[in-house]
């Protein structure tokens, strides 16, 4: 049963097949009888943990949300799944119990995904997804920053976090785009309160809102020219002399990173500071500043930031640039060479883009 729930809480929002259940398990876990799985999937439908839909010739499986055990039964997935990423790793077993005792009082948390558990422990680096209430509270988020810098130097490892509050959450999981948030379920961890976790997917879905998992991560530096273009234009920055043609939808935060990360987008540096101004709603800061960060170009950024700052001043803005203010300093040494954008360039640039008079 652990091993069914776990890949149906990957593939939230993609219908599964019998048969692709099995396939599942057996890719990652390495094996899977047809026949257990089939009787398993039947006697949980029993037990109403999980809903069967028969479409055509193939039974479709589904975690059953309405069950009110549902919610724990996903808890305890994700508590088997931490014991046994530790039991590999005993030297982060400190560094675990340190985050719960370091985070556990600060009451804006409502839960700690770790992402990409395998792949990142083998780079020995640990991505996390904090979670939080609505309410704001610049003090715990100064001091969870600073925990989060003090694990990082105890334990000589790369920690990247990303803080989000519940209305970002649910905003980039209802977002038809591809965006990073949407390809955590198919690979993470809840570490911290698993149930807290799972009763805010289950909100979202009481909600109406269609989660669908992105299964493959997006490589920042593969996407194609095709999709930068016409990306570019659903945000409003429409290239001289480039045919649009249908591409792959992509957040704004990942579009951003993507020219950023590419050396040869060096001449597109300038149409960031005109689609952060034109989708101020769109655009989640807290995600752009994470990924930018984790591909070590946050001194760019900053320089672009500054340079928007300079011509459509917005609070929002100044704030993220104090929050990375010491980011920048540390970051000398490792970033790329920083290109500079003439302000007078850009002010012309924004004007040609109907964004500023």
């Amino acid at each position: 049963m652990y091993k069914i729930l776990d890949i149906l809480a990957r593939e939230i929002g993609n219908p599964m097949s019998i048969n692709e259940i099995k396939n599942k398990i057996e890719c990652i876990y390495g094996s899977a009888d047809y026949k257990n799985i089939h009787m398993s999937i039947h006697e949980m439908e029993k037990s109403n943990l999980i809903t069967i839909e028969k479409i055509g010739k193939s039974s479709i499986a589904s975690p059953n949300f309405d069950n009110p055990l549902l919610i724990d039964n996903l808890a305890q997935v994700e508590l088997i799944n931490k014991v046994q990423f530790l039991e590999k790793r005993k030297d982060w077993q400190i560094l675990f119990l340190q985050i719960n005792s370091y985070l556990r009082e600060f009451s804006i948390i409502r839960s700690i995904l770790i992402i990409n558990p395998e792949t990142n422990a083998k780079l020995n680096r640990i991505e996390f997804l904090i979670l939080l209430r609505k309410e704001e509270n610049k003090e715990e988020f100064k001091d969870i920053r600073s925990n989060m810098e003090l694990l990082q130097r105890v334990h000589n490892i790369r920690i990247d976090y990303l803080m989000l509050d519940e209305t970002s959450f649910e905003n980039l999981m209802r977002y038809e785009d591809a965006n990073p948030i949407k390809e955590v379920m198919s690979d993470k961890i809840a570490i911290f309160y698993p149930q807290a976790f799972w009763l805010m997917i289950k909100n979202l879905l009481d909600k109406g809102i269609r989660i669908k998992v992105e299964e493959e991560s997006i490589s920042l530096a593969k996407i194609s020219e095709q999709d930068i273009v016409f990306n570019l234009a659903r945000f409003g920055y429409k290239e001289m002399g480039t045919k649009i043609t249908q591409g792959k939808a992509i957040g704004i935060e990942y579009l951003v990173t993507s020219i950023l990360v590419k050396k040869d987008n060096v001449r597109r540096l300038e149409a960031i500071p005109i689609i952060l101004a034109k989708n101020k709603e769109k655009i989640n800061y807290s995600l752009l500043v994470f990924l930018v960060t984790k591909f070590k170009m946050i001194r760019q950024l900053y320089n672009i930031l500054k340079v928007l700052d300079e011509i459509t001043p917005t609070e929002e803005v100044k704030q993220i640039m104090r929050e990375i203010t010491g980011a920048v300093k540390q970051k000398v040494k490792t970033d790329q060479q920083v290109i500079e954008l003439s302000l007078k360039d850009m002010e012309k640039k924004m004007r040609l883009y109907d964004v500023i008079e």
